[in-house]
């Protein structure tokens, strides 16, 4: 027979029932254990607090200092007065203001567009409503734009205004015709206009429209230029004629010094448009080259199109990149896109068969307008959206990864990639992946 003694529990005595209570793995009730567990001190909480609100106001600090360009009191007041509380508006697309808007005169920041069309300048909010229309009087009207404020003057005429995304601060007259100009974010210009005695002179302003600078070409007439970010100088390209080609020069000019600070000639080539990439690195687009180069080095970045001609270019600078569309059939299809940093190093290139009447270039998004069909593409080369831009379409300016705003002939207009019914190149695309 076998003996078997009662063993005592392993955690409690044994109780009757109607006496029983729950056990807690530590062998003590659950009641008991909820009471001596050890509470979080006031003082501990104070501490974890302040060490939550240093480190909220520390990401605050890095937000705020990496895009301290856009931060200004009155990028600030913009938003406020006329995207939070003026947000009222049929939405897009908004019928234009005047018989026609050149591509090179339709800009977007931060969701606000502006336009320059033959009879106004005009901006519109985020939700379409419009903000500023101001008379204009040019027979060829340009506008070059920084953030919220804007240049507007007549090709080959002597006026110009200076304008805010909401009014005309000022309307002027220069002293000859103007040929090109720039403004900054700060309210500083500069006009190039023909020149007394000399190819071309410039002027620069500053915000008050006092004269703070003028420099005389005799050597090249100047047909770009470009301010640096707090306007203190600018990069002036040229081009003259030499022994029946032509030659270009890039011109560095602080404002405090009389002579330039570097100049870099180009042989057999013709620069057509300039950009600041950054602070202090510049990028130049030729008709055979472009080039990219830092304020003070001795010589330039060249990045070659390997015989293929270019059909578009776009700067991006709060990117910081130079994006161009090489054709690789001469006929202006079938483009090869490359973008490339503020050293001139390439960063992507992209090889896809339709052309590019437009380029727009965005963080990890480049996208082409080819006819009325919008071609969007990663880093990776990529498709990743493509859908119709509306009849009549003429440029496409990024607004973010998977949205762009386009000019028509007679239209602005907002597009959601993701809400754009699909074809037949995106719907291969999604299907491959």
């Amino acid at each position: 027979m076998f003996n078997f003694k009662k063993k005592k529990a392993r955690y409690s005595d044994r109780k009757h029932k109607n006496d029983r209570k729950v056990i807690s793995y530590e062998d003590m009730p659950l009641d008991d254990y909820e009471q001596e567990r050890t509470d979080i001190s006031p003082e501990a909480i104070k501490k974890i607090i302040i060490g939550v609100a240093i480190a909220l106001a520390a990401a605050l600090a890095v937000f705020a200092f990496a895009n301290r360009d856009k931060l200004s009191p009155e990028n600030i007041g913009v938003w406020w007065n006329y995207e939070v509380l003026g947000r009222s508006g049929g939405g897009y697309p908004v019928n234009l203001i005047g018989s026609e808007v050149k591509p090179r005169n339709f800009s977007v920041n931060q969701g606000r567009v502006a336009y320059a069309s033959d009879t106004s300048f005009v901006t519109l909010n985020s939700s379409g409503n419009e903000i500023a229309n101001v008379q204009l009087k040019y027979s060829k009207p340009v506008m070059k734009t920084c953030e919220n404020r804007f240049l507007t003057y007549g090709l080959g005429e002597r006026g110009y205004q200076i304008e805010s995304y909401d009014s005309n601060l000022y309307s002027g007259d220069a002293e000859s015709v103007i040929y090109t100009g720039d403004i900054a974010s700060n309210g500083i210009y500069c006009l190039v206009t023909e020149g007394n005695g000399f190819l071309t002179e410039l002027f620069a302003f500053d915000k008050n429209n006092n004269r703070i600078f003028k420099y005389s070409f005799s050597e090249y007439y100047i047909n770009s230029v470009a301010l640096n970010r707090n306007g203190t100088g600018c990069v002036a390209c040229g081009i003259t004629s030499d022994g029946g080609g032509s030659k270009s020069a890039i011109y560095v000019l602080d404002f405090t010094e009389e002579k330039p600070v570097s100049i870099y000639p180009i042989d057999d080539d013709s620069i057509i448009d300039c950009k600041y990439l950054s602070s202090g690195s510049v990028a130049a687009v030729g008709v055979s080259a472009s080039y990219v180069f830092r304020i003070g080095a001795e010589d330039l970045t060249v990045i070659g199109y390997d015989n293929k001609p270019i059909t578009n270019y776009c700067f991006n600078t709060s990117d910081s990149c130079l994006a161009l569309a090489l054709s690789k059939s001469g006929d202006g299809r079938s483009c090869t896109l490359a973008i490339y940093n503020d050293r001139g190093d390439a960063i992507a290139s992209v090889d896809q068969q339709y052309g590019a009447e437009s380029l727009s270039v965005l963080r990890g998004t480049v996208a082409v307008l080819d006819g009325n069909m919008i071609y969007a593409y990663n880093r990776s080369g990529e498709l990743t959206f493509s859908c119709d831009a509306g009849t009549g379409s003429r440029a496409m300016i990024l607004n973010s990864d998977s949205s762009a705003y386009v000019l028509s002939i007679n239209q602005v207009r907002y597009l959601d990639f993701k809400r754009q019914p699909s074809t037949a190149d995106s719907a291969a695309e999604a299907g491959a992946k």
